[in-house]
């Protein structure tokens, strides 16, 4: 059965993410994904970490931030999104900070560190 007949008796289609990625570019204008890459390039362009970290002042800065170009340690910066503490909410650096993933339970693995 495919995902069209899938659908059209009532149940949803299963896309690859091929497919769902194909779909979000499309969702994307060229010039929103040219826009987009250009405004970074352009913020981030002669920024490489110096220094100690603009946010805890106490370890080496290791990366840039992309929203706000500052300087931050592997500690203050959330790797998954490219954004420091400080360009996330609060809220969020809250629920974040410190979160251990319980990565067998997810995956359903035996966890090797």
């Amino acid at each position: 059965m495919t995902g069209k007949e899938a659908s059209s008796k009532g149940q949803p289609s299963k896309k690859s993410t091929v497919e769902m990625n194909e779909d979000l570019k499309e969702w994307l204008s060229s010039e929103e994904q040219a826009m987009i890459s250009k405004t970074l390039e352009e913020k981030l362009k002669d920024k490489k970490p110096h220094g100690k970290c603009s946010i805890c002042r106490v370890n080496q800065a290791k990366v840039v931030c992309i929203k706000c170009g500052e300087s931050v340690c592997r500690s203050c910066y959330f790797t998954m999104v490219g954004l420091c503490q400080n360009c996330l909410s609060k809220n969020t650096v809250e629920k974040w900070k410190n979160k251990k993933t319980d990565w067998e339970k997810i995956l359903d693995v035996d966890w090797v560190d």
